[in-house]
């Protein structure tokens, strides 16, 4: 049993034109045979989703028919390259408003297949003018097709360099947060140096000299001595440097 094509039945293109499709229509190219020219585009890449072909067909008289569409002039082709323009604009609303790493992250990766499917666009649509150079529509599509080229590059460039300053900038955090923590650390281990000979001895002689404040007001010499004890903690801790932030 033969294998349906794509290009639709009722489609009285050049025989040539079916004969080079299979059961898919393949990636994107044009055919000329004829004065027919058949056009093959994928729509705008979503994740998880194979690419959808959809088939432009001009006929010598310059009539259009188009898959999906029963317009017949260029517009159905032109309300295609469009799509692209919107998908566009979207990512560089992303992009301006990105600031975390995994929204730069999410932009690459939405990007990649669009570029891919945009630079074979444009070349198409290029070797499309190529062999029809008397159509002026055909032009100005093709002209925007390099456009939304140009633009996918730069969301591109805007993007992995986001990604690059961000993953950057949060070395540099990670390294000032490590530099409080070494120096936190060499402050408190200066304290603990200068008294645990102190303590050391004192526990080894088991000392317990009267102060005369055992008895003295008890028990609120107890609690002056805790509060002297809290705010000298409290001092210390003000002369260890601030912790810097990591976002």
């Amino acid at each position: 049993m033969a294998l349906s094509s794509p290009i639709p039945h009722n489609w009285e293109v050049p025989t040539v034109f079916r004969d080079r499709f299979g059961a898919r229509a393949g990636r994107q190219r044009v055919m000329s045979a004829d004065g027919h020219l058949m056009i093959i585009l994928h729509d705008v890449p979503r994740s998880n989703v194979d690419p959808v072909a959809r088939l432009y067909w001009r006929r010598p008289d310059g009539s259009w028919k188009s898959s999906g569409s029963s317009a017949t002039n260029i517009n159905a082709l032109r309300a295609h390259v469009d799509e692209f323009v919107t998908a566009i604009d979207e990512l560089e609303m992303r992009a301006t408003r990105a600031v975390l790493a995994k929204e730069w992250f999410a932009i690459m990766h939405e990007v990649s297949p669009l570029h891919r499917t945009v630079l074979a666009q444009s070349a198409t649509l290029q070797e499309a003018r190529d062999l029809m150079k008397d159509d002026r529509d055909l032009i100005s599509i093709r002209d925007s097709a390099q456009e939304n080229e140009r633009a996918v590059e730069l969301i591109t460039t805007h993007a992995r360099a986001g990604l690059d300053y961000t993953i950057a900038q949060a070395a540099e955090n990670n390294a000032h947060a490590t530099e409080h923590v070494v120096q936190s650390q060499h402050r408190l281990n200066l304290i603990a140096a200068t008294f645990l000979p102190l303590s050391a001895l004192g526990a080894l002689l088991g000392s317990n000299l009267e102060s005369g404040l055992e008895r003295w007001n008890a028990p609120y010499a107890f609690w002056v001595v805790m509060a002297a004890a809290l705010l000298i903690g409290i001092i210390v801790r003000t002369t260890l440097p601030n912790a810097k932030p990591t976002s």
